[in-house]
C-alpha cells in the first residue's frame, strides 16, 4: 500500500503539539483508543518509533481539519470527539458522507488531494502522522499495512451500506439503520450506548440520510411513540427495544 504524497508540512489553521516524553512507548500504550486504532498490531519498538513522529491536533466544534481538494499530506486517528465528512454538490448543496468516531482513522486519499471536507462536531483531538512517515513505518512493519487494509475495507462496507440506505430504504428504515449502525460503532469505541450520545445535530443526520430535518424529527418521534426509543435529551437516544429497531433497520 503506497501512502506517499508529494507534499509535506503542517496543515493550515490547525493546533498541533508534539507530545514529549522520555517514556514514549508508555504514552502510546496508555492511549485510550490504542487497542482499536490502526497501530494496535505494532510491538513496543514500532510504537516507540511512531511516538517520536506523531503530533496531537486539537479542534473546536465546527473547526475544519481539512477541505475537499486540499493536498493530502497527513493521516489522523480520532482520539476523542467526532468528525463530519461532507462534499459540496455542483448546485451548492452539502452531502454528508460519513462520521468519524474515536479509534477510527481519516486521511488516506486515492489521489493527491482529499476527497471530502472534514469538520469537528465537537471539541476533538486527533493523532496526526505525515503520510510519508506512515508509508515508511508501513514498509518496515507489513502488519500495519494489513491492519490499514482491513480497516479500509470496513470503511468501504460502510459506504456501500450507505448507498443502499439512500437508494432503497424509507425514512423509518433509514433512521433505524442509522441508530443501529451508530450504536455498534460507539460500542466498538468503548463509549456509552445507554443512552446513546448523538454528536451530530438533526440537520447533519438529515443530510446524511437524504431526508429533511422535519422528516428526521417526525421519524424519531414515531419511534418514541412506539416505545422503541426514548429521547431523554435532544442529543441523547435510549434504545428500549433493540430487536424492533434492528428489524426496522433491516427493511
Amino acid at each position: 500500500m503506497n501512502l506517499t504524497r508529494a507534499h509535506e508540512g503542517p496543515l493550515p489553521d490547525m493546533s498541533c503539539g508534539r507530545r514529549q516524553s522520555r517514556a514514549s512507548v508508555r504514552i502510546c500504550r496508555e492511549c485510550t483508543v490504542q487497542t482499536r486504532a490502526f497501530c494496535a498490531v505494532l510491538d513496543d519498538a514500532a510504537l516507540a518509533q511512531m511516538e517520536r513522529l506523531h503530533t496531537i491536533c486539537c479542534l473546536a466544534g465546527e473547526e475544519s481539519l481539512f477541505m475537499e481538494d486540499d493536498a493530502a499530506i497527513a493521516f489522523f486517528t480520532v482520539l476523542k470527539g467526532a468528525l463530519r465528512l461532507s462534499k459540496l454538490l455542483p448546485d451548492g448543496r452539502r452531502q454528508i458522507t460519513g462520521f468519524v468516531l474515536p479509534g477510527e482513522f481519516i486521511g488516506l486519499a486515492a489521489g493527491e488531494v482529499y476527497a471530502h471536507n472534514a469538520d469537528a462536531l465537537m471539541d476533538t483531538s486527533l493523532c496526526r502522522f505525515s503520510l510519508t512517515d506512515l508509508d515508511r513505518i508501513g514498509q518496515e512493519n507489513p502488519e500495519l499495512n494489513s491492519r490499514l487494509l482491513a480497516m479500509t475495507n470496513s470503511n468501504l462496507s460502510l459506504a456501500q451500506d450507505h448507498m443502499l440506505l439512500l437508494g432503497r430504504m424509507n425514512a423509518l428504515e433509514k433512521t433505524a439503520n442509522f441508530l443501529c449502525s451508530l450504536r455498534t460503532r460507539v460500542a466498538a469505541a468503548d463509549q456509552p450506548i445507554d443512552p446513546l450520545v448523538l454528536p451530530m445535530c438533526r440537520a447533519d443526520i438529515a443530510d446524511y440520510l437524504g431526508l429533511t430535518i422535519e422528516t428526521v424529527s417526525r421519524t424519531l418521534t414515531r419511534l418514541k411513540a412506539n416505545n422503541i426509543i426514548s429521547l431523554p435529551e435532544h442529543n441523547l437516544v435510549r434504545i428500549n427495544d433493540i430487536a424492533a429497531l434492528t428489524q426496522l433497520a433491516e427493511g
